[in-house]
């Protein structure tokens, strides 16, 4: 007896935020990023695709994630006016 080929189309894939299982990790490299993934959890809880309690950790991890890319950036551009006042001094 044969066994039936696994669906592994489009449909049976669902890559929303809490929709169950991903084909590939989520990169959440911008606050643009992390805006799109917060809209995507929040429909997701909307529709009952996910729970209440794991909506509420995303949003926490994306807001504590979202103030270290502002930190992270920040940083980065201090270094860079830092590195250009050494190089103006006399």
């Amino acid at each position: 007896m044969k066994k039936a080929a696994k669906d592994t189309s489009c449909n049976d894939l669902s890559l929303e935020a809490g929709g169950g299982e991903r084909k590939t990790q989520i990169r959440l490299k911008s606050l643009l990023d992390i805006r799109r993934f917060m809209a995507r959890v929040l429909n997701d809880l909307d529709s009952d695709k996910t729970t209440e309690s794991k909506a509420r950790t995303l949003g926490y991890l994306c807001s504590v994630l979202r103030d270290v890319i502002k930190d992270s950036d920040l940083e980065t551009r201090v270094k860079k006016l830092e590195s250009e006042m050494e190089k103006n001094e006399p």
